[in-house]
């Protein structure tokens, strides 16, 4: 068994998606009513019409021949092309203010400099535009998920406003004199957490799930939630700080594999004689679950950023969201299943089956993202 787990991770490890499309960065500051923006985007899977909400692949979209050609251009190359096509190209990026579309000026484009082909490169555009009113940012839908992040100033030492958006979703009300306090901040973070988990966070809504169907007695399940609480907190805290760092290719595959075993363990602990000792090893596997979903919840902090005026409060915030999403999520299992549990076709028709469908979804993503 060791031996087959040290080759699947062998194989995670080296197995990179190397045309895999990454969501969209855009941060921005605004100094006497000129908001300076950089994107941080594929601009070959943009220049491709590739729809980046439909495929995390660019192998897999039909304009993949397209997608290669930009890519084969060099850096000198595509910056020209986007410099030329600017004005089609910006179509997809939106600036609204009292309901006007604001124009974009692109200032610089810096293409990464990357020889092999087989990886992607990240496209930087600078843009500028007036804004003198509260204002909105909203993205053709193809362009996948954006994060957006506003700024005090260029340094970035302040996070003013950060939003994860969801392909086609608009961002909130923005204002060129933005200013996070104390509450606001945690607040925001905490929203952040809380929208990680419900309705965003689908593999973590699983996995505490699959610990609920192991046993709706109290005791139990809050030894298992506490267990995996004090394990992600961990990790999240450590990586948030860069004490430590794994590849998403190996920490996603293995959050997918820890819920198929959380599931699939609620089936067969019985007829594995799960005693004490047995009860014990389970808090202690979850306890490395833990381990790794706080290594998950820590891309999602990179990616949304930290306001680093108030870091320890952000950070806190956002785990606290994160914990009264998955207590909602008990409590209201808690008291779905309660009466039902009671009866004799309780693990019959509800524990095992509901078990089972978390156990094969997590496998199947987890050979999802080990071999797709």
């Amino acid at each position: 068994m060791k031996k087959i787990f040290l080759t699947l991770l062998f194989f995670i490890c080296f197995n990179v998606k190397s045309h895999e499309i990454k969501p969209a960065v855009v941060d921005f500051f605004i100094i006497d009513d000129i908001a300076t923006l950089f994107f941080n985007i594929n601009s070959e899977v943009v220049l491709a019409d590739i729809n980046a909400s439909k495929y995390e692949d660019t192998n897999d979209a039909p304009e993949a021949a397209q997608y290669k050609y930009f890519r084969e251009l060099s850096d000198v190359e595509l910056e020209e092309y986007i410099s030329k096509e600017w004005n089609s190209f910006s179509k997809k990026i939106n600036i609204q203010s009292n309901s006007q579309l604001l124009d974009l000026n692109l200032i610089e484009v810096d293409v990464e400099v990357e020889p092999n082909l087989e990886f992607t490169r990240d496209t930087i555009l600078k843009v500028q535009t007036k804004i003198d009113k509260d204002f909105v940012i909203f993205f053709d839908g193809s362009l996948g998920s954006v994060v957006v992040r506003q700024f005090e100033d260029f340094t970035k030492n302040k996070v003013l406003f950060a939003e994860f958006l969801q392909p086609g979703e608009t961002s909130p009300v923005l204002s060129n004199n933005t200013s996070s306090s104390f509450w606001e901040t945690a607040l925001e973070y905490l929203f952040v957490g809380v929208e990680h988990i419900v309705p965003k966070g689908l593999d973590h809504i699983l996995f505490i799930l699959g610990l609920f169907f192991y046993s709706i007695k109290l005791k139990p399940l809050l030894m298992q939630v506490t267990m995996f609480t004090l394990a992600h907190s961990f990790t999240l805290v450590l990586a948030t700080f860069n004490f430590i760092f794994i590849p998403a290719s190996i920490v996603e595959p293995l959050i997918a594999l820890s819920i198929s075993y959380v599931a699939f363990e609620n089936i067969f602990s019985k007829k594995l004689k799960f005693n004490k000792y047995n009860s014990l090893t389970r808090y202690f596997i979850i306890f490395v679950f833990g381990l790794i979903h706080g290594l998950g919840f820590a891309f999602v902090l990179g990616d949304i950023g930290l306001d680093s005026g108030q870091l320890i409060l952000s950070l806190i915030s956002f785990n606290i969201g994160v914990e009264l999403a998955q207590i909602g999520i008990i409590i209201v299992m808690f008291f779905l299943m309660y009466i039902p549990s009671k009866r004799i076709w309780y693990k019959q028709f509800i524990q095992f089956p509901l078990s089972a469908l978390i156990g094969l979804i997590g496998f199947y993503w987890f050979v999802e993202r080990v071999f797709f």
